[in-house]
């Protein structure tokens, strides 16, 4: 297993074997990006709030381009390597920095644990993150942080609190460590493991694609359970777009 994955909760960047689908996979971002824009004017303008479902998300499902980044031999490889088989992606979703993106809360990615069962937050056996970049994510550009080691317990560190939360924690600032990869590169991490991304700041705008991943076999909870904590003994949250029809076997 990659030791930096076991320890500090992400492992280290690896390349993808065949960078042939990137340009295609930023330009089709791009267009869903505008189609979200051009949505969200046509709601503001009537009034209304936007109910279309985010089309930046699981188009892993119709989107041929963006199923292929799975089935890298590379990808393949390390997900095995580090995590097993019989894994399958349940949600994608692409994350567009550029000027005037501002940061995202420090939040970990553990939605829910299995059906209705409490989430136990320090599972390391299941619930994971592929990161991939689709271009080059820098200190500049609305780079990714995280909490090293908040995968699990820390002495001092009380994880029973909201899933979304903007300041640093006194107990784990010394744990704050920047995430950052190049066009073409990929992560893995536990859902658990605490992390952020700061405001855009200068040069090209950056996209990547998170891709959560479960264990075949896990069931999805029933709409409406709540999540108030986020904590180590919270109920799964709702999710509005928890579905059978996004559910993509990838090894």
């Amino acid at each position: 297993m990659d030791s930096r994955l076991h320890d500090e909760g992400v492992s280290n960047p690896y390349e993808l074997a065949d960078t042939s689908y990137l340009d295609e996979a930023c330009e089709v971002v791009t267009e869903l990006k505008a189609r979200q824009r051009e949505q969200n004017v046509i709601a503001r303008e009537a009034g209304i709030k936007n109910n279309n479902v985010n089309p930046l998300i699981d188009r892993h499902m119709d989107i041929s381009v963006i199923k292929n980044l799975f089935y890298d031999q590379n990808v393949q490889t390390v997900l095995e390597e580090n995590l097993g088989r019989d894994l399958f992606v349940w949600r994608t979703n692409f994350f567009v920095k550029k000027e005037g993106t501002g940061d995202n809360k420090w939040h970990h990615d553990r939605h829910f644990e299995n059906g209705d069962d409490p989430i136990d937050i320090f599972n390391t056996d299941n619930h994971f993150t592929l990161l991939i970049a689709l271009t080059d994510i820098d200190m500049n550009a609305g780079r990714i942080e995280y909490l090293k080691g908040t995968h699990r317990p820390i002495p001092g560190f009380d994880r029973d609190i909201p899933r979304h939360f903007l300041e640093t924690p006194a107990t784990v600032q010394n744990r704050v460590t920047p995430l950052l990869f190049e066009r073409g590169q990929f992560v893995v991490f536990y859902s658990s493991l605490i992390h952020r991304s700061l405001a855009f700041g200068e040069g090209e705008g950056r996209i990547s694609m998170a891709a959560r991943l479960a264990r075949v076999g896990t069931n999805f909870p029933s709409y409406g359970a709540s999540n108030p904590a986020g904590g180590a003994q919270a109920e799964a949250e709702p999710i509005v777009y928890y579905r059978e029809s996004g559910i993509l076997a990838i090894n």
